[in-house]
């Protein structure tokens, strides 16, 4: 679960920082990707997220522009 703290920092249920926006490219990261999903973690699932999604072929990005709204980076990994 994702909740506002004092400052509005993004927190995770441990209280752990929201501090990186994951973003998966389905179809590749140039414009016009077929589906682009963007989420919220901490440094530690952006990290071993992009290692399993690079290593399954998929394209990500990972950086600091985390804002409200984002969605949290999906705790299982992805279904197809």
């Amino acid at each position: 679960m994702t909740r506002t703290t004092d400052g509005n920092a993004l927190r995770d249920s441990l209280g752990q920082p929201l501090t990186h926006r994951v973003t998966v490219y389905l179809g590749g990261p140039e414009d016009g990707a077929e589906l682009t999903m963007e989420y919220a973690a901490t440094w530690q699932e952006a990290s071993a997220f992009t290692t399993a999604a690079v290593h399954a072929g998929l394209a990500v990005t990972v950086d600091s522009r985390i804002r409200p709204g984002l969605r949290r980076l999906p705790r299982y990994g992805f279904r197809h």
